[in-house]
């Protein structure tokens, strides 16, 4: 039976008081709603629909950007879930088979809970929601179950009362039904409530008067959680940032302190890799075996390879490779560079748009000059190469294999293979011309 996938994300998220759309704000390094939609792909759909706003132009553009392979629907008002869905399947007049809803705020719902409830439609009824216990239902509509622990109804937390509010059992709103059921229960949806809105969550009372099961899955509270306010992301941020601890802990990588390293979504390291306490690793990171990522050190879009040193107090930024057995020292910057195999720049200096070979020493305050103000351009370092403290390399320059820059010098010729460069003035000593002062004491 074919899936579709309908991902509601028209809301504009008002209570995080931001120009940006809510789903729009990031965890581990990329929106909300991707987190959402991965979850997804292992239903393997048919089509996936997302249904926004007319003026969400920067959610257009974030799909373009992700080349999310999901077709835009527009829903001109926002009258409710209800209305969201119908919008949606309308777009698609022939649709036949299953339609699971979900919510592009809604980041930690599983593949295998997503599973769990197309199996219930497939296998058993029209319709299945998603829901959990909580000690703290909050905002969440309530669930009451019938005798044989089918739903009855879902009522909205505004519009609940006494008796409802006591009810432990929530709503996530994610949902899953047969289309063909769903068509027909959608157009008797009222908008009789609180909000004037058409809910998605009348289909259970609605189907249980007409006879029509409704399933009940369960899942853990946490895969529910749902973004609206600066403290939801901190909190969801919070929980994906604990999951990707737990997980390379378990894949053999030692966090010193685990709490104080961060992760993206598409973090890599393999097992035997040390991380120690206030690391910040964004995206396109990946780290090899032995490789040792030293405290308060930041990476980003860089390969670095088995047995590397980085830090502490390292950037290491995009498009950078830093080879086997490689150090980037404290206060030292990489970009989109490459250093090889054993080479070290120890400490205080800036290595920008470079190719350095393997075995070579950059000394301490070194500028890659790469920027003339209107272009980027690059410098080639050899191998076995020594480049002596704050040395200035004028890009574009070459400096050849086994061969040495002076310290203090400003290098912007080639210096071939096994030769010395230098470029500095001869010192002078003024004798007798010091300064006439003496130094005060204490």
């Amino acid at each position: 039976m074919s899936i579709t996938v309908v991902i509601l994300g028209a809301g504009k998220g008002t209570r995080m008081k931001s120009k940006k759309t809510k789903i729009l704000h990031e965890i581990g390094g990329i929106p909300i709603y991707l987190h959402a939609l991965n979850s997804t792909e292992g239903l393997v759909p048919s089509k996936t629909l997302f249904v926004t706003s007319r003026d969400n132009q920067a959610l257009i553009e974030s799909l373009q950007h992700f080349d999310v392979k999901a077709d835009v629907v527009i829903q001109d008002e926002q009258l409710g879930t209800g209305d969201a869905v119908a919008v949606a399947l309308q777009s698609l007049p022939e649709l036949t088979g299953i339609v699971v809803v979900l919510y592009g705020d809604t980041p930690f719902v599983k593949t295998s809970t997503l599973t769990k409830l197309v199996r219930s439609v497939e296998q058993d009824v029209p319709f299945a929601f998603l829901g959990f216990e909580t000690l703290h239902p909050g905002n969440y509509g309530r669930i009451k179950l019938d005798t044989e622990g089918y739903i009855q109804k879902i009522t909205e937390a505004k519009d609940c009362n006494h008796v409802d509010s006591s009810l432990s059992l929530c709503n996530s709103g994610i949902f899953c039904s047969q289309v063909d059921v769903l068509t027909k229960l959608l157009p008797q949806i009222s908008n009789e409530n609180s909000s004037g809105e058409y809910y998605l969550t009348d289909i259970a009372h609605l189907a249980s008067e007409q006879g029509i099961k409704t399933r009940l899955v369960q899942c853990d509270e946490h895969e529910t959680l749902g973004i609206n306010t600066r403290n939801d992301l901190a909190v969801a941020e919070h929980v994906f940032q604990s999951q990707m601890r737990n997980r390379f802990m378990s894949e053999g990588v030692t966090l010193i302190d685990p709490n104080s390293v961060y992760f993206s979504i598409d973090t890599k390291i393999a097992p035997d890799v040390v991380i120690e306490p206030n690391v910040k690793i964004g995206k396109e990171v990946s780290i090899d075996t032995g490789a040792v990522i030293h405290s308060f050190s930041y990476l980003e879009g860089c390969t670095i390879s088995e047995g590397a040193q980085i830090g502490p107090f390292a950037r290491i930024r995009a498009s950078s490779e830093i080879s086997k057995d490689a150090k980037v020292g404290n206060f030292v910057e990489v970009k989109a560079s490459k250093l090889g195999a054993r080479t070290k720049v120890s400490h205080l200096s800036y290595v920008g748009d470079a190719s350095v070979g393997e075995e070579t020493n950059i000394g301490a305050g070194t500028v890659f000059c790469n920027y003339d103000g209107v272009s980027k351009n690059k410098t080639v370092v050899g191998s076995q190469t020594f480049i002596g403290s704050n040395t200035l390399l004028i890009a574009p320059v070459e400096i050849g294999n086994e061969a040495f820059t002076a310290a203090g010098s400003v290098i912007n010729q080639n210096v071939p293979d096994h030769s010395l460069g230098i470029a500095r003035k001869r010192q002078k000593n003024l004798l007798n011309k010091a300064p006439n002062h003496k130094f005060r004491k204490g």
